[in-house]
């Protein structure tokens, strides 16, 4: 077990899923207390060269997430699932 946000666990897993929708803002039904309390400080969509160009102290989860996005667009929807890793 490392130290981290999911204290008392082994891990995180995160399943991505892509779904086709209308503009939105992103924003859901947490509070902003509850978003918190998940270390969640604010939602914001990111086009791919700005998640490519990040160079701060946080980490996207899948690492390569700016490649994938970038795929994604050029390419389309893929004809099964993909996996992703960390």
């Amino acid at each position: 077990m490392a130290p981290g946000p999911a204290s008392g666990y082994d891990g995180v897993a995160n399943d991505s899923f892509l779904v086709r929708a209308a503009g939105f803002g992103p924003r859901g039904t947490p509070s902003d207390e509850a978003l918190a309390a998940e270390h969640i400080s604010g939602l914001e969509w990111r086009h791919p060269r700005e998640v490519a160009a990040y160079d701060g102290p946080d980490i996207f989860s899948p690492r390569d997430l700016a490649a994938l996005l970038t795929d994604l667009i050029a390419s389309g929807v893929p004809a099964a699932p993909v996996p992703l890793g960390i």
